[in-house]
């Protein structure tokens, strides 16, 4: 039997949708707002969107974001800014979503949603 890479795409959205939680019109919701790009298959006109480990990881990081009340428009915000967490003002909600983020930009997907 053969190993899937973390990067190999697998998960179709409905499967995605149901390991993380949420509704396939979410993901494509985040998709749209371009906060993950799936890989998309030829053999139809628009293509399956079939999701990685990767992305699945990905996801699970936005999706907790959200849950801590952090908008889309606002995390890609964060995408782009740098912060501290050793800042003795912040919140301890402050200093999870800040290493959310920091492990957003960790993360392999990062670089795809960049270009």
């Amino acid at each position: 039997m053969k190993h899937l890479e973390p990067n190999e795409p697998f998960y179709q959205i409905s499967q995605a949708a149901k390991l993380l939680g949420i509704t396939s019109d979410r993901l494509r919701t985040y998709e749209e707002e371009g906060l993950i790009k799936p890989y998309r298959t030829n053999h139809s006109k628009d293509g399956k969107r079939l999701f990685s480990q990767n992305d699945i990881d990905w996801l699970m990081i936005i999706r907790d974001l959200i849950k801590l009340g952090v908008s889309i428009p606002t995390i890609r915000i964060l995408l782009s800014a740098k912060f501290s967490s050793s800042n003795p003002i912040l919140k301890q909600r402050d200093i999870e979503i800040i290493e959310l983020i920091k492990k957003l930009k960790n993360h392999a997907i990062y670089e795809q949603i960049e270009k």
